[in-house]
């Protein structure tokens, strides 16, 4: 079964950074999630929240007061130099994919569209981003990384790469739109990974990876149940 480090080195300090990547590589990780987000000038970045504050704090004490009330998506990137997630710069996707790839990671990108009127835009940006990478990247990423999304339409551009599905729970129309997208997953929320759920997608030729597990006893009953892959905070398990 697939182990993935969710947000690099797990949800907390270091979350989405280079530094939480380098954490997942050294306790014997082969394989990240990680979330990208699209700045107002367009260009995509390792982000989670939608505001400011929690993932990332102000290294300006001057602008730290309004950190709760940023959006992520009305920063430009050089706004972003201002921020640090404990000490460390936020990346962009450009950077992490440099980093997986060199260290031979694969890699869940999770497009996260702050809105439904930029999800297409983040999944070009995101698209525009790998296809100026060499053939041999390209092709390794086709076969080894996944890209996911709640907004579907942000998967629209990325076509004929890997794609997953996410949901908290599975809908009775998944299918259609697992379809329509020709992707090859679904990634389910723990508590919607119950047995009824997981057949029917299994019924389709349809990997199911779980987030966020970290319970080892809960692993195994979901690896008994036919789970591929398991996102997770923790560094071992």
């Amino acid at each position: 079964m697939e182990l993935w480090a969710h947000r690099g080195s797990g949800k907390g300090s270091l979350e989405n950074t280079i530094k939480g990547f380098e954490i997942a590589l050294n306790s014997g990780f082969t394989a990240v999630e990680f979330d990208v987000m699209l700045t107002a000038d367009s260009v995509p970045m390792i982000h989670h929240d939608w505001v400011m504050g929690r993932c990332a704090r102000s290294l300006d004490p001057a602008m730290a007061a309004t950190d709760p009330l940023t959006r992520f998506d009305s920063l430009r990137v050089r706004d972003l130099r201002h921020y640090a997630v404990q000490g460390e710069p936020i990346p962009s996707l450009a950077q992490t994919i440099a980093y997986c790839l060199k260290h031979n990671m694969r890699a869940n990108v999770e497009l996260k569209a702050t809105s439904p009127s930029n999800a297409i835009a983040l999944g070009q940006a995101v698209k525009a981003t790998v296809e100026e990478l060499s053939l041999d990247q390209k092709q390794h990423i086709r076969k080894h990384w996944v890209f996911s999304s709640f907004y579907h339409a942000s998967l629209l551009p990325l076509q004929g790469y890997d794609l997953a599905l996410l949901y908290e729970q599975l809908p009775d129309n998944w299918v259609l739109h697992a379809d329509a997208l020709q992707a090859s997953a679904i990634h389910l929320h723990w508590s919607g990974a119950e047995p009824v759920a997981l057949r029917r997608i299994h019924t389709t030729g349809r990997v199911v990876r779980v987030y966020t597990v970290n319970d080892a006893e809960q692993a195994k009953t979901l690896q008994a149940l036919g789970i591929k892959g398991l996102f997770t905070d923790r560094m071992t398990l």
